[in-house]
């Protein structure tokens, strides 16, 4: 399980990577991040930052599994 720091307007929350399913842009330095289950947690970062947060974590998880091999 890999989680990412997102900076929300009333602190930090820490988000599974793999629950995200979309960034939405709503100006140059905040946006909205919708996860699974219709949760949505306003952002105080640009939604480029937060797409390359989940990316980067996302290959991070990747290259794990495939050093680890199937289970």
């Amino acid at each position: 399980m890999i989680f990412i720091e997102l900076k929300s307007m009333a602190g930090v929350n820490y988000v599974r990577a793999t629950d995200v399913i979309a960034v939405q842009y709503t100006d140059p330095t905040r946006c909205s991040v919708m996860l699974q289950g219709g949760v949505g947690i306003q952002c105080a970062e640009s939604a480029r930052s937060v797409v390359e947060k989940i990316e980067a974590a996302v290959k991070e998880a990747t290259a794990g599994n495939a050093l680890n091999g199937p289970r």
